[in-house]
């Protein structure tokens, strides 16, 4: 019920403005990131969307590594690096519905934020949101390293995780001056 709250609230939000790509991000990690991700794609394609399930974290690859997909030579890194012509044969079938496919991370590389900032990952992102009316994309901490801030620039909206009794309240202003400054597009925060 939580998720389907979390739903409707995102659809009240893009009124005026359209979301496709929404971006989970936290500021450390065992925030509870990709547990918010999956069933928030399940959600929405439970309720009739095209989804796609992204993961982003290219360091961690916690979503690929909690779903089996540990060790797939297939991915969005496998895309970007040129090593697989087609995002096709990388993007995945979810048991869970058939509206919803799943990206994995694919192998770990050694130059995640590069890779992010590839004209490859532009044309990739433009490309998806052709396919699908929603991508979600698991994401890193973005106090921890440069790589949220390096999606961000392909989002439509970012929902910030807080975890209870995982967060120390010393990063409350960091995440205040995220939000005041704009650095994370149409911030929202999940507690």
């Amino acid at each position: 019920e939580s998720f389907r709250i979390l739903r409707t609230n995102l659809s009240f939000m893009s009124v005026d403005n359209p979301v496709k790509v929404i971006m989970l991000t936290s500021s450390v990690p065992h925030s509870g990131k990709t547990f918010v991700a999956s069933n928030l794609a399940a959600t929405l394609a439970t309720a009739g969307s095209r989804v796609l399930l992204v993961d982003l974290d290219l360091r961690r690859r916690t979503m690929s590594k909690l779903m089996g997909h540990r060790n797939d030579r297939r991915g969005v890194t496998s895309y970007l690096t040129g090593n697989i012509e087609s995002i096709n044969d990388a993007i995945m079938p979810s048991e869970i519905d058939p509206n919803l496919e799943i990206l994995f991370s694919g192998p770990q590389p050694p130059n995640p934020t590069e890779l992010l900032m590839s004209k490859r990952m532009k044309e990739l992102i433009e490309s998806l949101r052709e396919r699908y009316d929603y991508i979600i994309i698991d994401s890193v901490p973005a106090l921890a390293v440069a790589d949220a801030m390096v999606i961000d620039r392909y989002v439509d909206h970012t929902i910030y995780v807080v975890r209870e009794g995982n967060l120390d309240r010393s990063q409350l202003p960091d995440i205040e001056t995220l939000y005041q400054e704009k650095k994370l597009h149409n911030m929202s925060i999940l507690f």
